[in-house]
């Protein structure tokens, strides 16, 4: 059995190739493709019947040199995007809220985007139920509004102070 491993070496390394991919596979960080790159250079040189300590030596250089040199520019590449493009609790800064019980800064709950949030006034003011709201900032699972500007009418068309 380990004669018959010894000259198959390079089944060891492409397996390992294999379970380093199924990895990636799961974390997508391009970690793990970058030692499977490593693994494939060891079963090339496996492959051409070079001795075990060049294949670990070629593995490894290989894969220092994928995480040092190609990693970093590949992630760049794969996280670029407009500088505007807001994701998560980022993009909620500006929307639209509604109060479900009276906000203050102590206490409230509010309905931003379908979800609901615990929330907090952005300042020393009350925020009543039904009430509309901006989002200010996300803290946590915490947001914290700040009353929209608007002009309340009353039932004869004025203005209410």
């Amino acid at each position: 059995m380990i004669e018959w491993f010894s000259e198959n070496l390079w089944a060891a390394w492409l397996a390992l190739a294999f379970v380093l991919l199924l990895f990636e596979i799961f974390m997508l960080d391009l970690l793990f493709l970058m030692l499977a790159a490593g693994a494939g250079a060891a079963t090339t040189v496996a492959l051409a019947d070079g001795p075990p300590w060049l294949q670990v030596v070629a593995g490894s250089a290989t894969a220092l040199l994928m995480l040092g040199a190609v990693r970093p520019v590949a992630l760049k590449h794969l996280k670029k995007g407009p500088e505007a493009q807001l994701t998560n609790v980022d993009r909620m800064a500006g929307l639209e809220a509604i109060a479900l019980e009276p906000i203050t800064e102590a206490s409230g709950l509010a309905e931003v985007d379908g979800d609901t949030w615990t929330a907090r006034a952005a300042g020393d003011f009350r925020i009543e139920p039904g009430s509309t709201a901006l989002v200010d900032s996300v803290e946590g699972a915490t947001v914290y509004l700040k009353p929209t500007l608007g002009i309340e009418w009353n039932e004869e068309g004025t203005v209410t102070p």
